[in-house]
């Protein structure tokens, strides 16, 4: 049986992906198709070792088996927790204590609050909280494995992105200046990008899209158009769009300005490596042919960004997940009611 499901999930999941790869459907499907194969290989491993455990230790070795499947869990979990507290504490030296940049913290101690809420309602043997906590893996499972599809897929989407059709149009989004109005390093890193893109294109512009923050002295796209006049971009190949506050308004402005001078074709969108997904996801939502690349940004900088996009794209999916969501916390909620009232007939 697991067989056959592994088998569905992925060919839909490739069937999906070459109709359209920009939607985050295809890399769920797989991404289950994945688990679901090695799932099955852990169990057979696992079976297979807890018989050799109880032919060598006696009775006692599937008491060991038993607690090898669950430890081996929960230390690759105090893992994840640990890197990513470490990751949170270098996020808030090195960028500011924005919540933005604590996303990485807060998320490495819900984890490790999670499993210590586990540990200590199995050792203090309070049933009713521990399954509450169990109940809990429905929800946060949920969350969990659309973060990992999401990790995954947004990978396999850069490869892909890279393969697509000639552009029309070349689109460098904006992403904030510097308090003088020069560009900051990861604002360059996407014009370099941007420039490098448009010499392979001959026949392509580049659209420098962003507009201007309060505290920016003048628009990104003005400072992103200097830049890569800079880096030899051709003047007359730059095109600017400066009223822009977010990623769906520099595509959607983007997408008039192109327009109106009469240019079609697919888009190539140029951002951060760790935004390129959601921008793709925001190309198909707005009915723009065309893909979204990212350029390189700090390793350890990536965790916090790729969680603040993975909370973007749930927002902008929001009335599914809330459903989904509200749908899972149905047990947790029932068994919770149902454990007070039977306290307060005691």
């Amino acid at each position: 049986m697991p067989g056959f499901f592994t088998l569905l999930f992925a060919a839909l999941g490739i069937a999906l992906a070459a109709r359209d790869s920009r939607r985050l459907l295809p890399g769920v499907l797989l991404t289950l198709a994945a688990t679901s194969l090695v799932s099955a290989v852990v169990v057979f491993i696992l079976g297979i070792g807890g018989v050799i455990l109880v032919s060598l230790t006696g009775p006692g070795g599937d008491v060991a088996a038993v607690l090898l499947i669950f430890i081996v869990p929960l230390l690759a979990g105090v893992g994840l927790g640990v890197a990513l507290v470490g990751n949170g504490i270098v996020m808030l030296r090195r960028e500011g204590r924005s919540l933005a940049n604590r996303l990485s913290l807060l998320a490495g101690v819900g984890v490790l609050a999670i499993l210590a809420l586990g540990v200590v309602a199995v050792l203090a043997r309070w049933f009713e909280f521990a399954v509450i906590v169990l109940l809990l893996a429905g929800p946060i499972g949920y969350v969990g494995m659309g973060f990992v599809s999401y990790l995954c897929w947004s990978a396999v989407y850069a490869r892909i992105a890279r393969r697509g059709p000639a552009p029309a149009a070349i689109v460098t989004l904006g992403s904030g200046l510097r308090r003088d109005g020069s560009v900051p390093p990861l604002l360059a890193q996407r014009v370099a990008l941007g420039v490098e893109t448009l010499q392979r294109f001959p026949g392509a512009v580049l659209v420098l899209s962003g507009g201007q923050g309060a505290d920016e002295p003048r628009s990104e796209a003005a400072g992103m158009a200097e830049h890569a006049a800079g880096l030899g971009a051709p003047p007359e190949r730059l095109v600017m769009e400066d009223s822009s506050r977010t990623t769906e308004e520099n595509l959607t402005l983007t997408r008039e300005i192109l327009a109106d001078r009469g240019i079609t074709g697919p888009v190539l969108a140029v951002t951060s490596d760790y935004h390129a997904f959601r921008a793709a996801t925001l190309l198909r939502t707005l009915g723009m042919p065309g893909n979204a690349i990212g350029a390189r940004t700090a390793r350890y900088y990536r965790p916090s960004a790729l969680l603040r996009e993975y909370l973007a794209l749930l927002r902008d999916h929001r009335l599914l997940n809330i459903i989904a969501v509200g749908v899972l916390m149905v047990p947790v909620i029932a068994f919770a009611a149902l454990s007070l009232v039977q306290l307060l007939a005691d």
